[in-house]
C-alpha cells in the first residue's frame, strides 16, 4: 500500500484550504452547544467540488477515490469547520447505491441530504432498533423517533434507517421536521432500499463517511499540535521559553507520537476504503485509535496552553470539541471495542514465545 500523495492530490488539498480560509471558524453565536449549519460554507464546497469527489462523472460527480475525501476533509479539520460533509457524504452513497435522480442535487449543493440513523436513549447500531416502517399506499409511514440529527433542523431530506418486515428499510423523508435534532413519529417518505441492498449499501456508506471522519479528527489534531508547540515556544515563565522545561516538552513528544499513530491508521482506512476494502472490522479498529488519539492530544493541548486553553476565544477548546463530536459520531470507542471483540473468536490463537 503506497502512502504518497501525488501532484493533484496535493493540488486538491491546497484548493480546499484556500476555500476553508475565506470561511474562519469561530465561537457560536447561538453560544455553548453545535454550531448551526452554514449555507455560505456549504454553497463553497459545493463549488469546490467537494460534495461529488467519490462519485462518478455521469451524475456529476469527479470520480476520485476515499483518499480524496480524507485528503479534503482533512483541510477542513485542521481550518476547525464543524459541517455535515461526513453525514452528508454517507447519504450520497446510499443514493448513489439506489440510483436515485436526488444525488446530482446533493452534489451540485441544492439539496442538503442527511442521514438519521441513530435513536435517542440507545446506543448507536447500524441496525435499527425501535423504529417501525409501515407501508401505506405509495409511501411509508415511520413510528418512533430517530436522533440526535446533526444540522437536522437544516436537512431538505433525511434518509431514516427503521425496521419492516423485509428487514432494514431505508426511507427519504422529503421536508423533514426536526426539532431539537430529533425526527418525531408520523413522518412519511419514499422506499430507497430495504433488506439486504439495504444493508450492504449502510456499510458502504458508513465506511466512506468513517474516512470523512478520520481526515476531519486527523485535521483538528494537526492544528492542536501547531498551536501548542508554537504556544512552547512563545510564552514565557520565569524568563526562559516553556519549551526549555522539559517535563512539558515530553509532553508534546508524546503528543507528537500519538499524531503519527493517527496518521498511519487514518490514512490505512482511506486507502483500504479506495481499494473496496469497507469491512466494519477494519473501520472500527482506525476509529478507536483515532477517537484514543484525538482525546489524548485534545486534552494535553489545553493543559499545556493553561488558562488561556479554557477560553471560549481560542481555538484549541473549539478543535478539542471537535474531535469529541468525531469520537462519538456513527459509534464511540465502546461501541468499535465491543463489535472487535464479538469477532475475536474468528481469529487463530496466537501462541507467545518463550
Amino acid at each position: 500500500m503506497d502512502f504518497t500523495i501525488d501532484s493533484e492530490q496535493r493540488a486538491l488539498a491546497q484548493a480546499v484550504r484556500e476555500m476553508a480560509a475565506r470561511h474562519p471558524s469561530g465561537p457560536s453565536r447561538t453560544g455553548a452547544g453545535p454550531k448551526p449549519h452554514n449555507a455560505d460554507l456549504w454553497a463553497a464546497m459545493a463549488d469546490t467540488g467537494l460534495l461529488g469527489l467519490p462519485f462518478g462523472e455521469e451524475v456529476g460527480g469527479f470520480g476520485a477515490t476515499a483518499v480524496e475525501v480524507f485528503l479534503a476533509a482533512g483541510e477542513l479539520g485542521q481550518a476547525g469547520l464543524s459541517t455535515a460533509y461526513p453525514d452528508a457524504l454517507l447519504a450520497a452513497q446510499l443514493l448513489a447505491d439506489a440510483g436515485d435522480d436526488l444525488l446530482s442535487s446533493v452534489i451540485g449543493g441544492e439539496a442538503l441530504v442527511l442521514p438519521a440513523l441513530a435513536e435517542p436513549l440507545r446506543a448507536f447500531a447500524p441496525v435499527p432498533g425501535g423504529v417501525q416502517a409501515t407501508q401505506s399506499g405509495e409511501g411509508w409511514v415511520l413510528e418512533g423517533a430517530k436522533g440526535p440529527i446533526p444540522f437536522g433542523e437544516s436537512a431538505t431530506h433525511l434518509i431514516v434507517s427503521a425496521r419492516a418486515e423485509e428487514g432494514t428499510v431505508l426511507v427519504v423523508v422529503d421536508a423533514p421536521q426536526v426539532t431539537d435534532g430529533v425526527l418525531g413519529s408520523g413522518q412519511r417518505g419514499r422506499l430507497l432500499l430495504s433488506g439486504a441492498a439495504a444493508a450492504e449499501s449502510l456499510n458502504r456508506a458508513l465506511a466512506l463517511a468513517s474516512v470523512a471522519l478520520a481526515g476531519q479528527a486527523l485535521g483538528a489534531m494537526e492544528s492542536a499540535m501547531r498551536l501548542t508547540t508554537d504556544y512552547l515556544k512563545t510564552r514565557k515563565q520565569f524568563g526562559v521559553p516553556l519549551a526549555a522545561f522539559q517535563a512539558l516538552t515530553h509532553r508534546a513528544a508524546d503528543m507528537y507520537v500519538s499524531l503519527e499513530l493517527a496518521r498511519s491508521s487514518a490514512m490505512f482506512l482511506a486507502m483500504s476504503v479506495a481499494e473496496g476494502d469497507t469491512d466494519p472490522a477494519t473501520v472500527s479498529r482506525a476509529r478507536v485509535v483515532l477517537s484514543r488519539t484525538g482525546r489524548h492530544i485534545g486534552q494535553e493541548a489545553i493543559q499545556l496552553h493553561g488558562g488561556i486553553g479554557m477560553t471560549a476565544e481560542y481555538a484549541v477548546g473549539h478543535l478539542t470539541a471537535l474531535l469529541t463530536a468525531v469520537e462519538h459520531t456513527y459509534g464511540d470507542v465502546t461501541h468499535h471495542v465491543s463489535s472487535l471483540a464479538a469477532q475475536i473468536e474468528g481469529h487463530d490463537t496466537v501462541r507467545l514465545l518463550g
